[in-house]
Protein backbone atom coordinates (compact mmCIF):
# COMPACT_ATOMS: atom_id res chain seq x y z
CA UNK A 1 0.00 0.00 0.00
CA UNK A 2 2.89 2.35 0.81
CA UNK A 3 4.49 1.52 -2.53
CA UNK A 4 1.27 2.39 -4.37
CA UNK A 5 1.01 5.74 -2.59
CA UNK A 6 4.64 6.56 -3.41
CA UNK A 7 4.12 5.80 -7.12
CA UNK A 8 0.98 7.96 -7.17
CA UNK A 9 2.85 10.86 -5.57
CA UNK A 10 5.68 10.57 -8.08
CA UNK A 11 3.24 10.69 -11.03
CA UNK A 12 1.48 13.74 -9.59
CA UNK A 13 4.81 15.52 -9.07
CA UNK A 14 5.88 14.82 -12.66
CA UNK A 15 2.62 16.28 -13.96
CA UNK A 16 3.09 19.48 -11.97
CA UNK A 17 6.67 19.90 -13.19
CA UNK A 18 5.71 19.42 -16.88
CA UNK A 19 2.91 21.98 -16.57
CA UNK A 20 5.26 24.57 -15.10
CA UNK A 21 7.79 24.07 -17.89
CA UNK A 22 5.11 24.52 -20.58
CA UNK A 23 3.82 27.73 -19.00
CA UNK A 24 7.35 29.18 -18.74
CA UNK A 25 8.08 28.50 -22.39
CA UNK A 26 4.85 30.16 -23.48
CA UNK A 27 5.55 33.23 -21.35
CA UNK A 28 9.04 33.50 -22.80
CA UNK A 29 7.76 33.35 -26.37
CA UNK A 30 5.24 36.08 -25.66
CA UNK A 31 7.85 38.30 -24.02
CA UNK A 32 10.19 38.00 -27.02
CA UNK A 33 7.45 39.12 -29.41
CA UNK A 34 7.31 35.92 -31.44
CA UNK A 35 5.95 36.69 -34.92
CA UNK A 36 2.45 35.62 -35.77
CA UNK A 37 1.72 34.62 -39.35
CA UNK A 38 -1.64 35.90 -40.56
CA UNK A 39 -3.51 34.52 -43.54
CA UNK A 40 -3.43 36.69 -46.71
CA UNK A 41 -6.42 39.05 -47.13
CA UNK A 42 -9.25 37.86 -49.26
CA UNK A 43 -9.67 39.32 -52.73
CA UNK A 44 -11.83 42.44 -52.63
CA UNK A 45 -11.06 43.19 -48.98
CA UNK A 46 -11.63 46.71 -47.71
CA UNK A 47 -7.90 47.50 -47.44
CA UNK A 48 -7.28 47.08 -51.17
CA UNK A 49 -6.03 50.22 -53.04
CA UNK A 50 -8.48 51.64 -55.53
CA UNK A 51 -6.83 51.36 -58.93
CA UNK A 52 -8.54 54.60 -59.98
CA UNK A 53 -7.24 56.70 -57.11
CA UNK A 54 -4.57 59.39 -57.68
CA UNK A 55 -2.15 57.36 -55.52
CA UNK A 56 -2.53 54.28 -57.69
CA UNK A 57 -1.93 56.39 -60.78
CA UNK A 58 1.23 58.01 -59.45
CA UNK A 59 -0.62 61.12 -58.33
CA UNK A 60 -1.16 62.44 -61.88
CA UNK A 61 -4.34 64.36 -62.60
CA UNK A 62 -5.72 65.20 -66.03
CA UNK A 63 -7.26 68.65 -66.15
CA UNK A 64 -9.40 69.73 -69.10
CA UNK A 65 -8.45 73.17 -70.42
CA UNK A 66 -10.95 75.98 -70.04
CA UNK A 67 -11.52 77.36 -73.53
CA UNK A 68 -12.43 80.98 -74.12
CA UNK A 69 -16.11 81.77 -74.60
CA UNK A 70 -17.83 84.38 -76.71
CA UNK A 71 -15.60 83.99 -79.82
CA UNK A 72 -17.28 84.26 -83.24
CA UNK A 73 -17.03 81.41 -85.73
CA UNK A 74 -18.04 81.15 -89.37
CA UNK A 75 -19.31 77.75 -90.41
CA UNK A 76 -18.06 76.25 -93.68
CA UNK A 77 -21.10 74.01 -93.93
CA UNK A 78 -19.04 70.82 -93.99
CA UNK A 79 -18.49 70.20 -90.29
CA UNK A 80 -15.63 72.70 -90.07
CA UNK A 81 -15.48 76.40 -89.25
CA UNK A 82 -13.14 79.37 -88.95
CA UNK A 83 -12.49 81.78 -86.12
CA UNK A 84 -13.93 85.00 -87.52
CA UNK A 85 -13.95 87.50 -84.66
CA UNK A 86 -13.30 88.22 -81.00
CA UNK A 87 -17.04 88.53 -80.34
CA UNK A 88 -17.89 89.10 -76.68
CA UNK A 89 -14.71 87.46 -75.41
CA UNK A 90 -12.78 89.79 -73.09
CA UNK A 91 -9.99 87.42 -72.05
CA UNK A 92 -6.42 88.67 -72.41
CA UNK A 93 -5.23 85.09 -72.89
CA UNK A 94 -7.40 83.36 -75.48
CA UNK A 95 -7.60 79.57 -75.72
CA UNK A 96 -9.28 78.81 -79.03
CA UNK A 97 -11.51 75.72 -78.68
CA UNK A 98 -11.08 72.81 -81.13
CA UNK A 99 -14.83 72.89 -81.85
CA UNK A 100 -17.40 75.67 -81.98
CA UNK A 101 -20.61 75.69 -79.95
CA UNK A 102 -22.33 74.19 -83.00
CA UNK A 103 -19.90 71.29 -82.98
CA UNK A 104 -17.88 72.31 -86.07
CA UNK A 105 -14.12 71.65 -86.00
CA UNK A 106 -12.13 74.89 -85.91
CA UNK A 107 -9.70 74.54 -88.83
CA UNK A 108 -8.91 78.16 -89.78
CA UNK A 109 -8.13 81.60 -88.33
CA UNK A 110 -9.47 84.26 -90.71
CA UNK A 111 -7.56 87.50 -91.47
CA UNK A 112 -8.22 90.23 -88.89
CA UNK A 113 -10.06 87.72 -86.68
CA UNK A 114 -8.73 89.40 -83.53
CA UNK A 115 -8.35 92.93 -84.88
CA UNK A 116 -8.65 95.72 -82.33
CA UNK A 117 -8.74 93.34 -79.37
CA UNK A 118 -6.70 93.48 -76.16
CA UNK A 119 -5.49 89.89 -76.54
CA UNK A 120 -1.99 89.44 -75.15
CA UNK A 121 -1.57 85.70 -75.81
CA UNK A 122 -3.38 83.06 -77.82
CA UNK A 123 -3.22 79.28 -77.96
CA UNK A 124 -4.19 77.45 -81.14
CA UNK A 125 -5.80 74.00 -80.96
CA UNK A 126 -4.39 71.07 -82.94
CA UNK A 127 -7.37 71.28 -85.33
CA UNK A 128 -6.28 74.60 -86.92
CA UNK A 129 -4.74 74.04 -90.36
CA UNK A 130 -4.93 77.44 -92.08
CA UNK A 131 -3.80 80.91 -91.00
CA UNK A 132 -1.41 83.71 -91.93
CA UNK A 133 0.20 86.77 -90.41
CA UNK A 134 -2.98 88.66 -91.38
CA UNK A 135 -4.90 86.42 -88.95
CA UNK A 136 -3.28 88.42 -86.13
CA UNK A 137 -3.31 91.83 -87.81
CA UNK A 138 -4.11 94.88 -85.69
CA UNK A 139 -3.34 93.10 -82.39
CA UNK A 140 -0.90 95.57 -80.77
CA UNK A 141 -0.80 93.73 -77.42
CA UNK A 142 -0.39 90.22 -78.77
CA UNK A 143 2.99 89.12 -77.41
CA UNK A 144 2.89 85.34 -77.63
CA UNK A 145 1.32 82.70 -79.88
CA UNK A 146 1.27 79.18 -78.47
CA UNK A 147 0.44 75.94 -80.26
CA UNK A 148 -1.27 73.08 -78.43
CA UNK A 149 0.87 69.95 -78.11
CA UNK A 150 0.37 67.45 -80.91
CA UNK A 151 -0.30 69.90 -83.75
CA UNK A 152 0.62 68.55 -87.19
CA UNK A 153 0.47 71.99 -88.82
CA UNK A 154 2.14 74.59 -86.61
CA UNK A 155 4.87 75.01 -84.00
CA UNK A 156 6.36 77.79 -81.92
CA UNK A 157 9.96 78.84 -81.39
CA UNK A 158 11.21 81.77 -79.33
CA UNK A 159 7.65 83.13 -79.18
CA UNK A 160 7.19 83.14 -82.96
CA UNK A 161 4.87 80.97 -85.06
CA UNK A 162 6.26 78.45 -87.57
CA UNK A 163 5.00 75.62 -89.73
CA UNK A 164 5.26 72.26 -87.93
CA UNK A 165 8.61 71.47 -89.59
CA UNK A 166 10.03 74.89 -88.61
CA UNK A 167 10.89 75.63 -92.23
CA UNK A 168 8.61 78.66 -92.59
CA UNK A 169 8.37 81.57 -90.14
CA UNK A 170 4.73 82.66 -90.30
CA UNK A 171 4.35 85.36 -87.68
CA UNK A 172 6.30 87.27 -85.06
CA UNK A 173 3.88 88.88 -82.54
CA UNK A 174 3.45 92.64 -82.64
CA UNK A 175 3.46 93.06 -78.87
CA UNK A 176 6.62 91.02 -78.38
CA UNK A 177 8.66 92.63 -75.60
CA UNK A 178 12.00 90.97 -76.39
CA UNK A 179 14.23 92.94 -78.72
CA UNK A 180 15.98 89.76 -79.88
CA UNK A 181 14.54 87.10 -82.18
CA UNK A 182 16.23 83.70 -82.46
CA UNK A 183 15.44 81.99 -85.73
CA UNK A 184 15.11 78.21 -85.93
CA UNK A 185 17.92 76.16 -87.46
CA UNK A 186 15.53 74.55 -89.98
CA UNK A 187 14.30 77.89 -91.34
CA UNK A 188 14.22 78.15 -95.14
CA UNK A 189 11.55 80.82 -95.73
CA UNK A 190 10.05 83.85 -94.00
CA UNK A 191 6.44 84.42 -95.06
CA UNK A 192 5.28 87.79 -96.36
CA UNK A 193 4.56 90.17 -93.52
CA UNK A 194 5.74 87.71 -90.84
CA UNK A 195 7.92 90.34 -89.15
CA UNK A 196 6.27 93.48 -90.52
CA UNK A 197 4.81 94.66 -87.20
CA UNK A 198 7.81 93.97 -84.93
CA UNK A 199 8.89 97.59 -84.53
CA UNK A 200 10.83 96.80 -81.34
CA UNK A 201 13.02 94.17 -83.01
CA UNK A 202 16.68 95.07 -82.53
CA UNK A 203 18.66 91.87 -83.05
CA UNK A 204 18.06 88.77 -85.18
CA UNK A 205 20.12 85.68 -84.38
CA UNK A 206 20.45 83.21 -87.24
CA UNK A 207 22.12 79.90 -86.23
CA UNK A 208 23.65 79.32 -89.66
CA UNK A 209 26.30 81.16 -91.65
CA UNK A 210 25.99 84.18 -93.93
CA UNK A 211 26.16 81.80 -96.88
CA UNK A 212 23.18 79.72 -95.69
CA UNK A 213 21.26 82.89 -94.81
CA UNK A 214 21.39 83.97 -98.45
CA UNK A 215 19.53 80.75 -99.23
CA UNK A 216 16.59 81.76 -97.00
CA UNK A 217 13.65 83.17 -98.97
CA UNK A 218 12.26 86.34 -97.39
CA UNK A 219 8.76 87.44 -98.40
CA UNK A 220 7.58 90.99 -98.95
CA UNK A 221 6.73 93.48 -96.23
CA UNK A 222 9.40 92.43 -93.73
CA UNK A 223 11.28 95.71 -93.44
CA UNK A 224 11.63 95.36 -89.66
CA UNK A 225 13.82 92.33 -90.28
CA UNK A 226 16.36 94.36 -92.25
CA UNK A 227 16.23 97.26 -89.77
CA UNK A 228 17.54 94.95 -87.03
CA UNK A 229 21.13 93.90 -86.50
CA UNK A 230 22.12 90.34 -87.49
CA UNK A 231 24.20 87.80 -85.62
CA UNK A 232 25.23 84.51 -87.19
CA UNK A 233 26.02 81.20 -85.53
CA UNK A 234 24.88 80.00 -82.12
Amino acid sequence: MKIFKMVLCLLLLCGIICGCVAMTAAAKAEGEGEAVVLPPPEEGAGNAVDSQSPTAQGGSVTVKPTYSEGLLFRSNGDGTCALAGIGSCTASCVLVPPTSERGDRVTEILPYALAGSLVGAIELPTTVQTLSAASFADCPRLAFVRVAAGSEFFAEHDGALYTADYKVLLYCPQGRAAGTLRLHTALSRIAAGAVSVCAGLQTVIYPGTTATWHGVIVGDDNDALYAAGFRFGS
